[in-house]
C-alpha cells in the first residue's frame, strides 16, 4: 500500500532528524566548553543571524517554507544555547 510505504519513509526521516539533533547537541556541548574556557559569550546574535539567513536561502532553493525553517532554527538555536550554558 502506497500510504503505508510513505508513512514508513516519513518515520525513517523523522528518526534521522532526531539523530541529527542529538549530534548537533553534542557539537554544541563541545562549543560551549570552548567558549567557557576562552571566556566567550554563549549568545552570538550575528552568528545566529548569518546561519538563519543561509538556511532560509537553502529552504527557498529547495521549496521549503522560509517561515518553517525560521521557526525550527530559532528553537534549535535556543536549545544550543541551553546546552552550552549547561557545560
Amino acid at each position: 500500500m502506497k500510504l503505508e510505504k510513505s508513512r514508513k519513509e516519513i518515520d525513517k526521516i523523522d528518526a534521522e532528524i532526531v539523530g541529527l539533533l542529538a549530534k548537533r547537541r553534542d557539537c554544541s556541548a563541545v562549543i560551549g566548553k570552548y567558549k567557557k574556557e576562552n571566556s566567550l559569550k554563549i549568545y552570538q546574535p550575528d552568528r545566529e543571524r548569518d546561519i538563519l539567513a543561509q538556511k532560509i536561502a537553502l529552504a527557498k532553493k529547495v521549496g521549503v517554507s522560509a517561515d518553517l525553517v525560521r521557526k525550527i532554527f530559532r528553537h534549535i538555536f535556543k536549545d544550543s544555547r541551553d546546552v552550552q550554558r549547561g557545560v
